[in-house]
């Protein structure tokens, strides 16, 4: 059997518990004796005087709250995290992100130059478009149509590899040497 809750025993007590209520309150002893229990200490709570406090209470009430609450608010956070100096921050950095995007970026000109075989030498630089755009091209093509590196473009990327690079290149390409030789 369910008994009755706290909110429904305070319903009995106003009088406006429901017909169910009211049906198991009639027969259940215990229920009966926790509203006798509370509607006497309800009574009592209505009997005793409670003093009006003085004129100054709430507006010492009010300040001894405000400096609890700034007390708490400073402790643990260092002054510069507080938000009255994290939004400015944000703001500023929520625009400059935006002018970043909305400002548009001027692309550097990238100059192709194509030249009938044996022709002058393209740029390092324009061989790196070139091959940005087209993608994936082999030498034999390249050639075909025209476009050729500077001779020491193969030495110059070896020597900016790294000594790790270095290793790796170098055991990749004995490898080769070996799988050629059989």
């Amino acid at each position: 059997m369910r008994h009755l809750t706290s909110d429904e025993l305070l319903d009995a007590v106003e009088g406006v518990l429901d017909a169910e209520g009211q049906a198991h309150l009639s027969s259940c002893e215990t229920c009966q004796l926790q509203l006798a229990d509370l509607s006497r200490v309800l009574g009592e709570a209505k009997r005793v005087s409670v003093p009006e406090p003085s004129p100054l209470f709430w507006q010492h009430f009010s300040r001894r709250v405000a400096l609890a609450i700034d007390e708490e608010s400073t402790r643990g956070w260092p002054t510069w995290l507080r938000w009255q100096v994290l939004l400015p921050l944000g703001a500023v950095a929520l625009v400059v992100v935006a002018l970043m995007i909305a400002v548009p970026k001027k692309a550097p000109a990238v100059e192709l130059a194509v030249a009938p075989p044996a022709a002058v030498d393209v740029a390092e630089d324009s061989w790196v478009a070139f091959a940005e755009l087209v993608g994936d091209v082999d030498l034999d093509t390249a050639a075909a149509a025209g476009i050729f590196g500077k001779p020491d473009i193969a030495e110059r990327a070896v020597l900016e590899l790294t000594a790790e690079e270095q290793q790796e290149l170098t055991r990749l390409l004995r490898a080769e040497l070996q799988r050629a030789k059989s």
